[in-house]
């Protein structure tokens, strides 16, 4: 018997979560490499934390999580997906400065602002990226020929399948 989409959502999350470790890890290490090893300010320690990390999560995310291979689409998987890890780039970077501004360079304070940021956007994130960014093409569109030979494309409504 096929796996109900509820066990294919839930699997999905367990790879989208594990995915999250990878870019977390990454961009903390980044960060605190940032502000302790090169002794650099809480703000562009952010952004390069956050723009490195954004790499293994996207790569990962698309092969593993939602099994997509070959070809990157500029413009239906990297530009969004970048996109978002703006947007994340924007808030995380907001709450940094926010924490900088009232406690000064305190790594760990600093790094969980980073985190928390992130954390916020993180379900979010998870359903553009399953219902938008890396759907297959094949769950919004049929095809149906009609009695004369004729070639028709319609929505699919996912909450009816």
């Amino acid at each position: 018997m096929p796996p109900t989409l509820r066990e294919v959502l839930d699997w999905k999350l367990v790879r989208y979560g594990a995915a999250s470790v990878a870019g977390v890890v990454t961009s903390q290490i980044v960060l605190l490499g940032c502000l302790v090893v090169l002794d650099l300010r809480p703000v562009p320690s952010n952004i390069a934390a956050v723009t490195i990390g954004a790499i293994p999560n996207y790569l990962i995310n698309r092969a593993w999580t939602f099994n997509k291979r070959g070809s990157h689409s500029f413009t239906r998987e990297v530009l969004p997906f970048w996109g978002m890890a703006f947007l994340g780039l924007v808030l995380s970077t907001l709450v940094v400065a926010a924490v900088e501004a009232r406690w000064g360079d305190a790594p760990l304070l600093i790094s969980a602002a980073n985190i928390g940021s992130f954390g916020v956007l993180w379900v979010a994130k998870f359903f553009v990226l399953d219902r938008v960014l890396f759907a297959p093409l094949v769950e919004f569109v049929e095809e149906h020929e009609d009695d004369e030979g004729h070639l028709h494309l319609h929505a699919v409504d996912h909450d009816h399948d």
